[in-house]
């Protein structure tokens, strides 16, 4: 009798063992293996020098890319993956598994690239030249060719699937190229990488960092993307620190309102292609719409990629009495009220310094 009661034990411990087991290994496969959403659009996800496994996974459910940060965290304890972890922008989506997504981030293999804040569409053809991603003719294909370009020939940027569903683009002429929209940042690019791809990387990285609240501020100055890059681009080329940044906006908000020429020098050597920032009479008379001297309001794009500090002093001027400001050679911003002091700013800070 014991024997039997004993067998009869064993029989459903074990029925209720394999099925707890099939249960768990089901719950897991699902985790590891099955994606969150099988239509899930791709995300800009930045791993960070030091990042713990923990953290890495918590940021990936936080994006909505892995279904639960647990699943992130044994699978790679399990596979020993979690040792391998590299820094890195990637492009992620819930459309890939826990398995994929951790392969991905656990191979790297990037090479360090920083896009300066500031820099234009040839200083990055330029850099991605050198590194060896491809020429610059390459780049210029597909983001668009700036409007010095030697050869006067407009690649406009193109309307792929990619740039549609980033939405990046309703307010931005077709004609125009991508700058503007290649966000300032370092980012870690695999050898070998596609220029198309790496370019995607850059705006990919750019929608993440207009956030609601940044579109929010645009809404209420009744102000579209394209124009808040473009001012953005101004004020990032003019001035330094973010106080100055915030003045320089005042005053060229202000000047757009009374109608009146931003007379801004960074248009013109964004034309001339001058890394000095010396003007001449003869190169403010330059016939372009970039030219703020020549034309009212801002210019037709921007003339460089800004960073976030320009792009939210852009949305939030300072007042002041100021209506001119001058760049000393040392750098440092000095404002004026009226014209005559302007000029003898720029009597005692520039002529002088010539």
């Amino acid at each position: 009798m014991k024997k039997q009661k004993l067998a009869k034990f064993l029989k459903i411990f074990f029925v209720a063992f394999f099925l707890l087991s099939a249960v768990t290994a089901i719950f897991f496969y699902q985790g590891f293996y099955i994606p969150k959403d099988s239509y899930g659009e791709e995300i800009f996800f930045s791993v960070k020098t030091g990042e713990k496994l923990s953290e890495i996974a918590h940021n990936l459910e936080k994006e909505g890319i892995i279904k639960k940060d647990y699943f992130f965290i044994i699978y790679g304890v399990i596979t020993e993956k979690s040792r391998t972890l590299k820094p890195g922008n990637y492009s992620l989506s819930p459309s890939m598994s826990v398995s994929q997504v951790l392969r991905k981030i656990s191979e790297g293999n990037a090479e360090k690239i920083t896009i300066v804040e500031g820099w234009t569409l040839r200083d990055i053809a330029e850099l991605l030249e050198s590194k060896g991603y491809g020429q610059k003719e390459d780049f210029y294909q597909l983001a668009g060719k700036p409007p010095y370009y030697e050869d006067g020939e407009v690649f406009p940027q193109r309307a792929g699937e990619m740039e549609r569903e980033l939405g990046l683009f309703e307010d931005k002429p077709g004609n125009l190229p991508l700058e503007g929209y290649l966000f300032p940042d370092t980012y870690f690019i695999s050898p070998g990488t596609p220029m198309e791809e790496i370019i995607n990387t850059f705006l990919f990285n750019f929608k993440q960092k207009i956030t609601p609240e940044i579109k929010e501020k645009m809404e209420e100055r009744g102000m579209s993307l394209f124009e808040t890059v473009t001012l953005a681009s101004l004020i990032e080329k003019e001035v330094i620190t973010v106080e100055d940044k915030r003045l320089v906006s005042g005053i060229i908000q202000k000047r757009l309102e009374d109608d009146f020429p931003l007379q801004i020098d960074a248009t013109v050597t964004y034309l001339t292609r001058k890394r000095s920032v010396d003007v001449s009479i003869a190169e403010t008379k330059i016939d372009s719409p970039y030219n703020t001297y020549m034309n009212l309001g801002l210019p037709e794009g921007p003339i460089c990629n800004p960073g976030m500090e320009s792009i939210k002093a852009a949305l939030n001027p300072q007042e002041s009495d100021y209506y001119y400001y001058l760049s000393k050679p040392t750098g440092e911003t000095v404002f004026s009220r009226t014209h005559e002091e302007h000029v003898e700013a720029k009597n005692k800070y520039l002529r002088n310094n010539n």
